[in-house]
């Protein structure tokens, strides 16, 4: 961190924002330089920026390729740096294993964003209703490439209040992926072998499948109900979008089943597993 660069609280609350992932500047400009609920001028927020960047705290991606969303077609892209996680895990602000540290220079933006968005959800009800764990993004589960054929995404494990187990890994699909590629990933994510440690075999496992768009996720649902591969493995599939869980129920909005039916909660399946214990 530059010499004279005091931090203040909201330039950590913005840095915890982003150490679960990079954000667009109109994002962290709304969210964290607001006033008597009004928005602080863009000027303060390009300075204040500038200083964190100056500071080694953050790093800025400024896209030249078209955004997945036209208002944010020349937005700068943020991301925590190594010096910013230091900072966070040096005054216990949040453990460094939970800090993600994202090249998008290198990644899709789209997807690295919903990626982003989705972990932040998974965090939001830490501690409140479940506990968390552990969360693999890919770039820890790349660490087990030699017992993985394909890595997907994320794979989380928590713990409910009642004491009961949920692991799930999860696919996100910006619209990028074709069918066979997709398909292939998820017979290679549910064969036990494949698949990072659990705590217990008898604790129940799925796939969430989440989607840039509806329309996309029911191109999806249709796919995998139409392969002969994965017709006895249905049942381990949620869908949604990402637009579907990014509010305040989190995990707990509704999910839809590969026929397009409903799954009013995907933990279920908690109580028949302790009864099974007992």
């Amino acid at each position: 961190m530059q010499k004279g660069l005091l931090l203040t609280d909201r330039d950590i609350d913005l840095l915890k924002y982003l150490a679960y992932g990079p954000a667009f500047s109109a994002d962290l400009h709304e969210r964290f330089f607001i006033k008597g609920g009004k928005l602080i001028a863009s000027r303060t927020f390009r300075a204040r920026m500038h200083r964190l960047l100056e500071g080694k705290c953050v790093s800025v991606f400024r896209p030249q390729r078209r955004s997945f969303q036209a208002k944010q077609k020349q937005s700068p892209l943020y991301g925590i740096t190594q010096r910013g996680a230091e900072i966070l895990a040096g005054e216990d602000r949040l453990p460094i294993d939970r800090i993600r540290i994202v090249r998008p220079d290198v990644r899709p933006i789209e997807h690295e964003i919903i990626v982003t968005r989705f972990i932040r959800k998974i965090y939001e009800y830490d501690t409140l209703k479940y506990t968390v764990i552990r969360l693999y993004d890919d770039a820890m589960l790349l660490k087990l490439r030699n017992r993985m054929d394909r890595i997907p995404d994320l794979y989380f494990t928590i713990k409910l209040r009642n004491e009961a187990y949920y692991n799930f890994m999860v696919e996100v699909d910006a619209g990028t992926t074709h069918a066979p590629e997709f398909i292939r990933k998820l017979l290679t994510f549910t064969q036990s072998k494949q698949s990072p440690i659990r705590l217990h075999e008898r604790e129940p496992f799925g796939i969430l499948i989440v989607c840039n768009t509806e329309f996309r996720m029911n191109y999806l649902q249709r796919i995998v109900m139409e392969s002969s591969l994965t017709a006895k493995l249905r049942s381990l599939f949620a869908f949604n979008t990402i637009q579907g869980v990014d509010n305040s129920l989190g995990l707990f909005n509704p999910w839809w089943k590969t026929d397009g039916s409903r799954i009013d909660h995907i933990f279920k399946g908690a109580g028949r597993r302790d009864s099974a214990q007992k």
